[in-house]
């Protein structure tokens, strides 16, 4: 019965120490998102021949189809498994937000690579929600805006010259 007790502390204790602690995940995950990153910047890279910085969706969709599915490889590591490449890329585009870009068709690679990290992976309750409180926002503001249709639309129908020639103010900026 003592040697069964000394293994179950022994063992305990063994287990203990195989589990690294929490900076040691930390400086993991940390590592493997930056290695995550430079893969995809090089990949993605690879398609700008031009040297330009930036890539348009015909070459990302061409490409991930191509170069022995490193990039289509590299996306599904990601937690980015793209079935339709245009769209993703639109997608991705847009969220990015680069001011520089004229549309939706191209995108800066490092803005494109930093976006596909903040995607990878699944969402936390934590994203839901601030899902839910944009779109609250989204709603009362929305809102507003069609209490002020409401009102402009009743003083045109009450016939307010005053409210008519504002209006043909804004008709002629």
């Amino acid at each position: 019965a003592v040697i069964n007790i000394l293994t179950g502390i022994f063992v305990d204790s063994a287990l203990k120490l195989a589990v690294p602690d929490r900076d040691a995940r930390a400086l993991s995950l940390k590592k493997d998102d930056e290695a995550a990153r430079e893969e995809l910047f090089v990949l993605l890279s690879e398609i700008d021949t031009m040297n330009t910085g930036i890539i348009n969706v015909e070459d990302f969709a061409h490409n991930l189809k191509k170069k022995n599915g490193k990039l289509q490889a590299q996306m599904t590591l990601l937690g980015l498994p793209v079935d339709g490449a245009a769209g993703f890329f639109r997608v991705v585009s847009v969220l990015c937000g680069d001011e520089s870009m004229s549309n939706e068709e191209e995108a800066n690679i490092e803005a494109f690579v930093e976006c596909c990290l903040r995607l990878k992976g699944t969402a936390s309750n934590l994203h839901l929600q601030c899902v839910a409180g944009d779109l609250v926002h989204i709603n009362v503001m929305l809102q507003q805006q069609m209490d002020l249709c409401e009102m402009l639309a009743e003083k045109i129908t009450s016939g307010n010259n005053d409210t008519l020639a504002h209006l043909a103010g804004f008709r002629n900026v």
